[in-house]
């Protein structure tokens, strides 16, 4: 063990003694002005590593404010040392993470932080796709879906399925008739976003968990000239805005990049009838379409807005939750 090293561990052996006896706020500052030290005299990875393992320590006393306080400060850290976006430097992140998910009140700033991080490192613009797909979990698991949503559409590619999952369980929380409209967010913001497979992925995942739980519902088409990427052809009773969102699906694996092609003519008849029935999201319904009919059909749009502000726009549910659950997440 190098001396480096050496001196870390006997740090932390004495911050949990303090800690065991109750001094959490000595040992949050102590270890911070040490860290501090250790920035100035350029000994970042043993100042990152410091805060790490001091930051899991206080994790198991509940010490979320100081916890927050420790990531931010090695976050910020790799921020102004460029520290490379790795396995290494994301699990140091992920480890804490999970941990301080149980802290509605700082976890967000922590992990906002940590993306902006990574945006910064990998120059995307969107940042660690990992990252999304791991913040995204947390979020869905504390029932955070608006939240959790915005991380899966830029996620990896187990992200959409993860999305048509949790759009499901979100629609069984609420009162609204019509489980289209949840469905719709990921369908349509994965085509906006040029991501049809994604899409796809979201679409089976909902109408598989939809088949389960309404059977008497959910009727596969057999005619065989309807064969598909998006799997079975199916009619679903008393969803007319899941139907529409499947016939979406369709429209587009047929496109054929032509504002006159009779693929076209389709999507704009399914605008039409459409478009209105999704009540107060209807305009942003409109705006996702529009990049669609750009993307896929060849209709030149002119807009204002980036894409990603676009995809970023408020969808709102359309009733209060049923069930005792996280009310932020539905607003």
């Amino acid at each position: 063990m190098s001396a480096a090293n050496s001196r870390i561990e006997r740090f932390i052996k004495n911050l949990r003694h303090s800690l065991n006896e109750g001094n959490y706020y000595e040992g949050h500052q102590e270890l911070r002005a040490i860290a501090s030290r250790l920035v100035k005299q350029n000994k970042h990875e043993r100042a990152i590593q410091l805060l790490y393992l001091g930051a899991l320590e206080l994790c198991q006393y509940h010490q979320w404010g100081s916890v927050a306080d420790l990531t931010s400060f090695m976050i910020n850290i790799y921020v102004e040392e460029k520290v490379p976006v790795t396995d290494e430097s994301k699990e140091r992140v992920y480890d804490i993470f999970e941990k301080l998910s149980q802290a509605t009140e700082y976890y967000s700033r922590v992990y906002e932080s940590a993306i902006q991080w990574s945006i910064k490192e990998l120059g995307n613009g969107v940042g660690d796709t990992q990252m999304h797909h791991f913040v995204g979990c947390i979020l869905r698991n504390k029932a955070r879906y608006q939240e959790a949503e915005t991380h899966f559409l830029v996620g990896t590619t187990e992200s959409p399925a993860a999305l048509g999952n949790m759009l499901f369980d979100w629609a069984v929380r609420t009162e609204t008739k019509d489980y289209g409209v949840f469905v719709a967010r990921g369908v349509i913001k994965y085509l906006a976003l040029g991501w049809y497979e994604a899409a796809c992925s979201c679409w089976k995942a909902f109408v598989g968990r939809l088949a389960q739980a309404q059977p008497d519902a959910v009727s596969e088409r057999t005619d065989g000239a309807l064969t598909s990427k998006i799997g079975p052809v199916y009619f679903v009773a008393g969803h007319e805005l899941v139907n529409f969102v499947q016939l979406l699906l369709l429209t587009v694996e047929r496109a054929q990049a032509s504002p006159v092609s009779q693929s076209a003519g389709i999507f704009g008849s399914l605008r039409k009838q459409y478009e209105g029935r999704f009540g107060v999201n209807a305009e942003v319904v409109h705006e996702l379409l529009d990049e669609v009919a750009q993307k896929y059909f060849g209709v030149v749009v002119h807009r204002q807005q980036s894409i990603f502000d676009i995809v970023g726009s408020l969808f709102a549910p359309p009733s209060r939750p049923a069930v005792t659950g996280n009310s932020e997440a539905m607003d």
